[in-house]
């Protein structure tokens, strides 16, 4: 699997955002709403917004994990979840940028993945990396990685089969 990262040394990616979205931060309460998103983009992989209700609320109570929703009128169309590493100064996207497929190609990713690197900027990471992968198949990981690498991202020299063992283990811990 291919892993795309950001120096976050330097300045954030300058890219116009798409202005009519609201990004706010979501609570432990508001994970549901995230994980419904998670269901819509990733429905092979997550079946039921609990999952990221299970997943994500021990971190985010810890303080490791911002979970981040995209509104269009009042209405949830995106979210991403930057983790923070505690011990490293790689931060993680986690799970990646998640668009309605509805809404694509509207800068919403966008405006997502740059608030989610700079929040992990703004908590002391030099790094930001993800790791692109869909249960859709090769041709949405393809969409992803260059929707990462139109965005600033850059492809790391260090990959290969720790990401796929770590897919395969959280696949089978989801059921």
């Amino acid at each position: 699997m291919t892993k795309i990262v950001w120096n976050l040394k330097r300045s954030l990616p300058k890219k116009s955002l798409n202005k009519k979205i609201v990004v706010k931060t979501s609570s432990e309460e508001q994970l549901i709403e995230v994980g419904k998103i998670l269901v819509k983009t990733w429905g092979g992989f997550i079946k039921s917004p609990d999952v990221t209700v299970k997943r994500v609320g021990p971190y985010l109570t810890a303080g490791l994990e911002q979970p981040f929703i995209a509104y269009l009128d009042n209405q949830p169309i995106g979210c991403v979840s930057p983790r923070l590493n505690n011990e490293s100064t790689i931060g993680i996207l986690d799970g990646g940028v998640h668009v309605l497929p509805e809404h694509r190609r509207k800068r919403v990713g966008t405006t997502l993945l740059l608030t989610a690197l700079k929040w992990l900027k703004d908590h002391n990471m030099k790094t930001a990396e993800v790791t692109p992968f869909n249960p859709e198949g090769n041709k949405a990981v393809q969409r992803a990685t260059a929707f990462y690498l139109a965005n600033g991202g850059k492809r790391s020299k260090n990959h290969g089969t720790r990401e796929a063992k770590s897919f395969s283990e959280i696949n089978k811990k989801l059921g």
